[in-house]
């Protein structure tokens, strides 16, 4: 018997950079990163997050604010993995 291959979405990898600073500082850092997308461009995992020197993130909370300083995400790191969950417009 044969068995029907998998339905799993198609995940695209995207690449860029932008700014963090931890929730209670003020302190913004340049960071780079690559997430994987599905097909309806809804982000779906994290590859890595890394500040531009290569230096480590410690676990925490963060904003990341996008290259062109449009939009801000709320991302964690907490025991070495990132997650995502809210979005919101930064003014």
């Amino acid at each position: 018997m044969v068995r029907p291959a998998k339905k799993e979405p198609l995940l695209r990898p995207f690449k860029g950079s932008g700014r963090m600073h931890e929730r209670d500082s003020d302190a913004w850092f340049p960071v780079e990163f690559m997430t994987y997308h599905d097909e309806l461009g809804k982000l779906q995992c994290f590859a890595y997050v890394r500040k531009d020197d290569g230096g480590d993130i410690p676990d925490g909370h963060y904003v990341f604010l996008d290259e062109l300083g449009e939009r801000s995400f709320r991302w964690r790191k907490w025991k070495g993995k990132w997650q995502f969950g809210w979005r919101y417009r930064g003014d």
